[in-house]
């Protein structure tokens, strides 16, 4: 029973969208399936008998004549009904109702704390919430008006059935309902099934990314990478084919099963109805006709209704799953926020003491302490995987530390709304993603400029040219995903856009993570030039392997085992003679 409910309660949150978003689409589709098909059934199963039996009993061709027009006025209103209830009303709030779902599934992964990103399960989690609960929502709401429909049809067929042949009544409701419980019990295996099945289509959507995806394409024709990915993608189909096989041995039989049950039982119908003609208990042929398409009626009405039976014990399965992305407990992400708004002008920033650790690794940051003045431009360094990328998303608070405390003007981050906190701080990571929208607004996703200012960010970032080898103007596509003559930009390029970004808004902080890894050696000399300019009034965060471009920064900090091994200018480091001075008298030699 409680399983039972369980389901129910299920499938009405996935039924509940469409209340929401389509009150009168769902009224309007209860009246066809819960009224309009039942009545149709009912005048489908009377019209043959009904013809038959006044021919029999001596009518009037007339009177003939009005009753069919009667009962096929009635017929055709069902299809009537339904082409202008599709046309006005199905499809034009379906595909809203659908992008209304989509939306609030990116909505929730937008609003989901940033550590269930790297989990594989909430990946999973997710690309099952995106790709199905618009579908799932609809198969529900599908499942609720035919059930209706089959419930009241049952009742209607029952009532005529009964009243020439109970005994065929019990063995088409015990039939149909052995045949449906053979059915219903092969549910647990088809999601264990696909639940198995979703890690390998994950891989093969990778695969089919890399092959489809231009950014591969030189290593894909040049390597011998593809002889691994082609490893990977035949590993990963023949492990989904592996699941399927195993699955289909668990559910053969009881599909088997139910199909020999449905025949068994229809055989008795048959003949108990032929007994019935034989013996003088069913007397007329409009009897006759009407208990035959009575029983078949029926049948079909308890065939859909288990199926959608068991249906809904599958869709519940489905449900809790999508629903348990939504169930995620965020405790930094939020839709609404009631801290205080961010300061104005530029940061005072601190780590105090500070420890972090990621889930499932053996990374560690411990005890790390770091000041940085209002306006000042420091740069953090250190080799590989030592943490200064995991300082920046602390900073942005894509998670907590786990002790001490990150202070922005003297007060902790947590306490700070975390939205309007990251309005005020401009990031221009080593990877920056370009949009399939125009050139201006792919500069402008921080800040709405005006065409004024766009050109001012153009000139100032050097992207002149880009527009000018490309005959476009800002108003031009980049990428061209959706237009033709959309822009294509080298990675160079791109990570100027990311650079430029920064130029459109009012920030407190400004982070440049690795800003110089796809730039030429000029562009990294105009790009560092920019950010060392003295219009340049906020605090800035530049975190480089290349030394040569942070040699004026204010303050240098060498990250190592965990925090802080050195600190000071580039000149004070380089007297120091450690690790700072190691790996700058390293990169010189390349230059020597």
């Amino acid at each position: 029973m409680k399983t039972i409910i369980k389901s129910i309660k299920n499938i009405a949150w996935l039924y509940k969208p469409y209340w929401k978003y389509g009150k009168m689409f769902v009224v309007f589709s209860l009246f066809f399936w819960g009224i309009i098909i039942p009545i149709a059934q009912l005048v489908g199963v009377y019209l043959p008998s009904t013809i038959i039996n006044m021919l029999q009993g001596g009518y009037s061709f007339k009177d003939i004549c009005l009753i069919v027009i009667l009962m096929q006025l009635i017929l055709m209103f069902q299809p009537v009904y339904e082409d202008i209830f599709n046309m006005f009303c199905k499809n034009r709030m379906l595909p809203q109702i659908d992008a209304q779902l989509k939306f609030n599934a990116y909505r929730k992964a937008i609003n989901t704390d940033y550590r269930y990103i790297d989990d594989p399960e909430y990946f999973d989690s997710y690309t099952w919430a995106v790709s199905e609960y618009a579908t799932k929502a609809a198969d529900a709401q599908n499942m609720v008006n035919r059930m209706v429909s089959s419930i009241i049809t049952i009742i209607s067929m029952l009532s005529i059935i009964a009243t020439l042949s109970p005994i065929a009544v019990i063995v088409t409701i015990i039939g149909t309902i052995v045949e449906n419980i053979m059915h219903i019990l092969t549910n647990y295996y088809d999601v264990k099934k696909d639940t198995e099945i979703i890690p390998y289509d994950r891989k093969l959507n990778y695969y089919h990314r890399v092959f489809y995806t231009n950014n591969y394409a030189a290593d894909l024709k040049s390597t011998n990478i593809k002889d691994y990915l082609f490893a990977g993608y035949n590993a990963a189909q023949d492990g989904k084919i592996n699941v399927i096989k195993k699955f289909a041995f668990k559910m053969i039989p009881w599909a088997l099963t139910g199909t020999f049950t449905f025949y068994i039982a229809r055989t008795f119908v048959i003949l108990n109805i032929a007994h019935g003609i034989y013996t003088g208990n069913i007397a007329t042929v409009g009897s006759y006709i009407t208990m035959m398409v009575a029983v078949e009626t029926l049948k079909n009405a308890l065939n859909e209704m288990f199926y959608y039976v068991k249906d809904a014990n599958r869709l519940s399965m489905y449900a809790k799953r999508i629903k348990n992305f939504f169930d995620l407990k965020s405790y930094i992400e939020t839709e609404k926020n009631a801290g205080i708004m961010a300061p104005t002008g530029a940061f005072k920033i601190s780590f105090n003491n500070i420890s972090f650790n990621y889930q499932n690794s053996n990374f560690r940051i411990n005890h790390l302490n770091l000041k940085i003045n209002p306006g000042e431009k420091i740069a953090i360094v250190g080799e590989n995987g030592v943490g200064k990328s995991t300082i920046v998303k602390l900073l942005m608070r894509f998670y907590d530390v786990n002790k001490g405390s990150i202070c922005i003007n003297d007060v902790d981050i947590r306490n700070y709304d975390i939205n309007d906190l990251r309005r005020r701080i401009g990031v221009a990571f080593q990877n920056t993603n370009v949009y399939a929208m125009s050139f201006a607004d792919n500069l402008c996703i921080y800040d709405n400029s005006d065409e004024k200012k766009v050109h001012d960010i153009i000139m100032r970032a050097d992207l002149k040219n880009v527009l000018i080898k490309n005959n476009a103007s800002i108003h031009t596509n980049v990428t061209k995903e959706f237009d033709e003559g959309g822009i294509m930009l080298s990675g160079g390029e791109i990570q100027k856009i990311g650079i430029a970004r920064l130029l459109s808004g009012d920030f407190g902080l400004l982070i440049f993570d690795e800003p110089s890894a796809a730039l030429d050696p000029i562009a990294e000399y105009e790009m560092t030039k920019l950010i060392f300019d003295s219009s340049n009034l906020s605090t800035t965060i530049i975190i480089a392997h290349r030394l040569s471009t942070i040699r004026n920064a204010d303050r240098i900090y060498l990250i190592g085992d965990g925090g802080v091994k050195e600190v000071g200018t580039h000149d004070e480091l380089i007297s120091l003679r450690g690790k700072y001075y190691e790996m700058f008298s390293k990169q010189a030699e390349n230059y020597r």
